[in-house]
């Protein structure tokens, strides 16, 4: 009797472990699903999409913000089919930015109720472009209250890019000097901060548009790709380090042709 009483005590205590690793019972949610490749009217609103069960190292995630990824278009379009057209329907997105309902057994670094914000796999089946999304405890971070989710949102992917080019790949070093092509979009911006951070002194190349707000972020040198040229800004050509950050071949991928 007295082994009963502690097994009968020991699930009361494991489930009410549990009830507070949960703020929400959802089994399904609304999104948005791509069911076959093509061009923006293939996708489709679902009401309701089923929510899986979490692994131990997952997280729930309830979406406040989402960014779209010059990655889900082209997944969209095709890109990746080898892969992607097996597991259709998809839903595609890969940032985030919400509040942490309910997480896996074995997560330790996230509460319930934290606002976060992080990206998803290049290759994950379920996207966010849902009102639940589903991440692993590596891919968030707490979000800083001093930006919004719709801040936060945009941010993941396009730094996470920038950093694997700067660390990983370029694996910059403090006191280089960096030419950054497309600097005024997502991944560029992100370059730009990352490799300032770290201590490189940086130049870039971007639209007009954009030279006010790279040079806010950091930039020494901001050269506008339609009518400048290196040469105007004497001594910027000088031992850089070349870091292409643009998509798209009609832009600043000429100045490729200078290295």
């Amino acid at each position: 009797m007295r082994g009963f009483w502690r097994r009968k005590d020991a699930t009361a205590a494991a489930a009410a472990l549990w009830k507070f690793r949960t703020l929400s019972t959802a089994t399904a949610c609304r999104a948005v699903v791509l069911p076959r490749f093509g061009g923006p009217e293939v996708l489709e609103f679902r009401s309701s999409v089923e929510v899986p069960d979490l692994k131990p190292q997952e997280v729930l995630v309830r979406a406040r913000a989402i960014s779209i990824n010059p990655l889900d278009l082209r997944v969209r379009s095709g890109y990746g089919r080898s892969i992607f057209e097996p597991l259709l329907p998809l839903i595609l997105g890969r940032d985030v930015s919400g509040e942490v309902v309910a997480v896996g057994a074995s997560v330790s670094s996230l509460v319930l109720g934290q606002e976060v914000f992080g990206a998803l796999h290049p290759t994950a089946v379920r996207g966010t472009y849902a009102d639940y999304c589903i991440l692993s405890e590596e891919e968030l971070s707490v979000k800083p209250s001093s930006v919004s989710h719709v801040e936060a949102s945009a941010v993941p992917f396009a730094a996470l890019t920038a950093w694997r080019a700067l660390k990983c790949t370029a694996r910059i070093s403090e006191g280089q000097r960096l030419l950054v092509l497309g600097g005024g979009g997502a991944v560029g911006l992100s370059a730009i901060q990352l490799a300032v951070a770290a201590g490189c002194s940086v130049s870039t190349i971007c639209g007009s548009k954009s030279i006010e707000r790279v040079m806010e972020v950091g930039a020494e040198d901001a050269i506008d790709y339609k009518t400048e040229t290196l040469e105007c800004c004497p001594g910027v050509q000088e031992g850089l380090y070349c870091c292409p950050f643009y998509i798209g071949s009609q832009t600043t991928s000429p100045w490729l042709s200078i290295f």
